[in-house]
C-alpha cells in the first residue's frame, strides 16, 4: 500500500466506477459516474493525508502491481469526530484475503504509530462480507449509524482488543 498519486486516477476509477464495488458506501449510490467526479474522490483523500498524515492509501498487488482498490484510515464520513477504516477493492480480487490483510496492517499502524484509542468500521446489514472481515479483524459490534441517509451497523476496535 502507498499513498494514493494522480497517475492512481485511472484504475482507481475502475474502482470506484463499478456500481457493484460502490454499492454499499454511502446512501448506495457513490459510485464515480465519470472521470471528474474520480478525480475530486482523488483530492479529497490526497488532501486529507496532506492534513492528518493517513488517508485511504492505494492496495497493489505485489506480484503485478495492479491497483486493487484503496484502504485505510479517515475521519468517520470524513467529517469525524473518529477515525474510521475503509476499504474498496475490485470484484475480481473479493475473497482472496486482501481487505483481511490490509485492514489489519491500517489498525496495527493506527494504533501503534498514530496513537489512536479507537478505530470504528460501518457496514451496510446486508453486506455480509464486510462485517466478516470486520469480525476477523476483531472488530465488534458497537451499535448503528446513519451514513449518508441509509442505517449501517457500526463495529470498533481499541487497541486492547488487539493486544489481549
Amino acid at each position: 500500500m502507498r499513498p494514493a498519486t494522480i497517475a492512481d486516477l485511472g484504475p482507481l476509477h475502475e474502482v470506484w466506477g463499478d456500481r457493484d464495488v460502490m454499492r454499499w458506501i454511502g446512501a448506495g449510490d457513490a459510485y464515480s459516474h465519470d472521470l471528474e467526479e474520480s478525480e475530486r474522490r482523488l483530492e479529497r483523500l490526497r488532501h486529507h493525508q496532506d492534513e492528518l498524515g493517513y488517508s485511504l492509501w492505494v492496495v497493489l498487488e505485489r506480484a503485478s502491481g495492479l491497483v486493487l482498490g484503496d484502504c485505510g484510515l479517515v475521519l468517520f464520513g470524513f467529517r469525524g469526530p473518529g477515525v474510521e477504516l475503509a476499504c474498496r477493492l475490485r470484484k475480481g480480487v473479493w475473497g482472496h484475503g486482501y481487505a483481511t490483510e490490509a485492514g489489519r496492517a491500517w489498525i496495527t499502524h493506527g494504533f501503534d504509530r498514530l496513537g489512536l484509542e479507537r478505530i470504528v468500521a460501518a457496514a451496510h446489514p446486508e453486506n455480509e462480507a464486510s462485517r466478516r472481515v470486520l469480525e476477523k479483524l476483531g472488530m465488534r459490534r458497537a451499535g448503528e449509524t446513519v451514513l449518508d441517509g441509509t442505517r449501517a451497523l457500526l463495529f470498533a476496535i481499541e487497541p486492547r482488543d488487539v493486544r489481549g
